[in-house]
Formats: C-alpha cells, sequence, structure tokens
C-alpha cells in the first residue's frame, strides 16, 4: 500500500514516519509493507497524486488546508481513501467525502492500525480488479494481489502474493497488453511480467521479488524497475 503524508507540522510529520515505519514492519507478512512518501507542502504532494492509495493529510499553518487538499485531489481523479489528522482544525466539521476518515492527534498506533485497516477497506471497495480467466474459474484481484507471471508452455502461470498460483491458458504478453495502463507492471522479458510494487531488491541485472524468485533484467527494464521500487511512478 502506497501511502502520502502531507502535513506542514515537521514534528507531527516525522513521529507519523516513524509509527509507519513499525507499522510497515508489523504488516510485511501478512497484508504488505507500507511504502510512504512525506510531504510538508502541498504543491509537492500534487507533483504526482494519483499513484498513492491512501491520503494522511493535516494543514493547518497556511492558506491551504487539508480540505482544500481533499478536493484538489478529487478533482484530480483521485479516488483513494484520505485520513485527516484532526489537530487545529477538526475536520470532522469540514464537508468532505464518504471516503474521509479521521485520526485525532496526537495519532497512537493502535488508532492509526485501525485506520489504515479502514482505509484498505474503502480502496477495495473502490479499486478495480484485474480478471484472470482459468480453465474452470475466473478470479478477480487487486493489482497488489498480483506478484508476478511466467508463460510456461502454452499457460500463464500467474503467482499471488497468498502464494496461489492461478494458470491462464494466455500469453505474458497478451496479459502484459491487459496490465500496462497500470504503472505498476513491467515485462522483463516475453515471457515475464513483474508486478514493481512487490519488488524486495535490485541487483546487477537481477530483480528480486518479496518471495525471493529472482528474474534477469537489462537496460531500460532496470530503470523503470527501479523507479516503480523507489516509488517514483
Amino acid at each position: 500500500m502506497h501511502i502520502a503524508v502531507c502535513d506542514d507540522n515537521v514534528a507531527d510529520r516525522k513521529q507519523l514516519e516513524r509509527l509507519l515505519k513499525r507499522e510497515s514492519d508489523n504488516r510485511a507478512f501478512s497484508s504488505g509493507a507500507l511504502y510512504v512518501d512525506s510531504f510538508g507542502n502541498a504543491e509537492a504532494l500534487f507533483a504526482s497524486p494519483i499513484q498513492y492509495d491512501v491520503f494522511i493529510v493535516d494543514m493547518c499553518k497556511g492558506e491551504v488546508t487539508g480540505a482544500d487538499i481533499v478536493a484538489r485531489l478529487t478533482a484530480a481523479g483521485s479516488n483513494s481513501p484520505v485520513i485527516m489528522c484532526c489537530s487545529a482544525i477538526d475536520y470532522r466539521q469540514c464537508e468532505l467525502p464518504e471516503r474521509t476518515l479521521y485520526l485525532d492527534k496526537p495519532v497512537a498506533k493502535e488508532e492509526l492500525h485501525a485506520m489504515l485497516d479502514k482505509a484498505q477497506d474503502i480502496r477495495r471497495a473502490v479499486a478495480p480488479t484485474i480478471e484472470l480467466r482459468a480453465q474452470k474459474e475466473t478470479y478477480y484481484v487487486e493489482e497488489e494481489e498480483i506478484l508476478y507471471a511466467v508463460e510456461e508452455g502454452y499457460n500463464l502461470l500467474v503467482t499471488l502474493r497468498s502464494g496461489q498460483k492461478v494458470t491462464l491458458g494466455t500469453t505474458a504478453m497478451n496479459f502484459f497488453a491487459q496490465v500496462e495502463a497500470r504503472p505498476a507492471f513491467l515485462a522483463p522479458t516475453a515471457k515475464v511480467v513483474l508486478n514493481g510494487r512487490h519488488i524486495r531488491e535490485l541487483g546487477f541485472h537481477r530483480i528480486t521479488m518479496d518471495d525471493g524468485t529472482c528474474f534477469k533484467a537489462a537496460g531500460k527494464i532496470m530503470e523503470y524497475a527501479r523507479q516503480v521500487y523507489v516509488g517514483d511512478i
């Protein structure tokens, strides 16, 4: 889950970063690690807002408030949940979209954990799924559930984060055509499609995924993988 923190209070922002790092460690082997970008002003956030699954916002020192940021996110086409941290401004009194959640400062780790669970539920309710049409059953999965897909013979074997493997009667390139509009996916070869959100490590001409599986890659693919890995895409 990719999270953007936007808070103009430096101390509060750093505290949130620490809490989210601990939360990420706790979630790494269950719902997945958290990838966090932190911003101290709205303009930096809006350089690329669509990539984020969840926003945590509190802006109250300048002319731009947290409510203004939610309005701009909505106008930019984002339907990701927003957790509003209430401090000098009680955002519960503002007219905000239904996808908005509220968290009081100082932020407690138990409350943050609960809010992230709620945010993930909201996101799952609105996130478009990917169709995996197997021989006897069709699966509809979220982007983050897919680790990678490898063409084997006349089939494509899709490995999910749960460890389940789904066999599709298609090619890797046909599958990539289905998902290439989603920036997280990349194809290092004609027979492999990877979900860059699940890259564990980048080495010399090598991409290691969260489950430890390694794939060869080079050139522009490695450059793109590095962008996904660090959250630039």
